[in-house]
């Protein structure tokens, strides 16, 4: 079954041709996963074996797939025009086969340069095999047009978000003293798949003095009282992911806590506040970073506060096609839907919102407060 309309992937395709015309590419070689899928439907979890999908400059797309990947794209995508190759073949030779198929062997062939899964093997690989082609890097034309969600997209990012909130709420009810945090990775495991969740990366979760690492997951330390219990948890559906984090503390929070949340919190609820269409992202980054800086929560802040979010495969857990950095002067615009977050002295606050005309419609709904357990 497919995840969107026909004519929602026809469109898609429509304005990736149209932009292919605009930079004179006559055919576009697609790797990165999150493109394929959001340009065929085709979407499951073997891409860590070689996919590709090959976009003529007119027409229809060609998927190129693994024999045994087959049957899901029968049923995950509206492709059917397929260049197969078998496990003892080199997957490249099927690339090669299509493109001499479609007379674009000798073409300006424009490439992903940023995915990981054009590897240089592969790439070499595909240069000895069509050696009259030139391959150039393509204009992130896929990854522009994935910034702005459509409808239906938003509403499966409203889903995750359904989900997320289950998860951490299931995560605080199993936090207490004597618990260990593999006790809450289980409840928020068992949590996300009673709810309805897709599978995605381990979730971050630190408790007591792991609070001040960035990506830790859980352990078999057993929670002291007050202790904090910091989660950033991923709710998926139909590969959508929406994120929220939120820090709670097993007891009364000490004069420390109460502070450091209160600064960050603060920060969040003034960063959001500035978003909507139009607004510059380097405004909003100062109105988030900066009060964590003053209050003297960290010595430095120099990674992102805010990134892009949509159709994601591990081990990525955010876009990265737009990301809030200090300094930047871009501008938000209607659709982009971003992951708002402020961490500083053991405690972080997380949203997931999507940027409207007049402000933003936040997709994540949890007490956007310190939790005390």
């Amino acid at each position: 079954m497919l995840d969107f309309t026909i004519e929602e992937y026809k469109s898609r395709l429509a304005k990736t041709q149209a932009s292919m015309a605009k930079h004179g590419l006559p055919v576009l070689l697609v790797h990165a996963p999150e493109s394929i899928t959001y340009l065929s439907g085709f979407r499951m979890l073997g891409f860590f074996m070689y996919q590709a999908l090959i976009v003529p400059a007119e027409g229809d797309p060609v998927l190129v797939v693994r024999d045994v990947e087959q049957p899901t794209a029968d049923v995950t995508s509206w492709v059917k025009d397929r260049s197969v190759y078998i496990d003892i073949e080199n997957p490249i030779n099927a690339t090669a086969r299509a493109l001499k198929d479609l007379g674009l062997e000798g073409a300006k062939i424009g490439l992903e340069y940023s995915t990981w899964f054009l590897t240089l093997e592969r790439y070499e690989t595909l240069k000895n095999l069509i050696p009259k082609a030139k391959f150039v890097k393509e204009p992130n034309i896929v990854r522009e047009l994935r910034l702005i969600k459509s409808a239906a997209e938003i509403e499966y990012l409203r889903q995750a978000s359904r989900v997320a909130e289950k998860m951490i709420g299931a995560g605080f009810n199993a936090s207490r003293v004597g618990a260990s945090e593999r006790d809450i990775a289980s409840a928020i495991t068992v949590a996300q798949i009673q709810s309805g969740g897709d599978s995605h990366l381990e979730p971050i979760l630190m408790t007591g003095p792991r609070t001040r690492e960035l990506h830790g997951t859980w352990t078999d330390r057993v929670l002291e009282p007050g202790d904090a219990v910091y989660m950033e948890l991923n709710g998926v559906i139909k590969g959508y992911w929406s994120k929220i984090l939120r820090t709670g503390v097993l007891g009364k929070p000490s004069d420390q806590q109460r502070h450091a949340a209160d600064v960050v919190l603060g920060a969040l609820n003034d960063g959001l506040s500035r978003m909507r269409a139009g607004a510059n992202a380097g405004e909003i980054d100062d109105a988030l970073r900066q009060p964590v800086l003053k209050a003297g929560l960290r010595k430095t802040y120099y990674h992102r506060v805010g990134y892009t979010m949509g159709q994601l495969y591990p081990p990525s857990s955010g876009e990265y096609l737009r990301e809030m950095m200090s300094g930047d002067n871009w501008t938000l615009e209607a659709g982009q839907v971003f992951h708002m977050l402020v961490i500083g002295g053991g405690v972080g606050f997380s949203e997931t919102v999507a940027v409207t005309d007049t402000g933003i419609d936040v997709l994540t709904q949890f007490d956007r407060r310190l939790i005390e357990l």
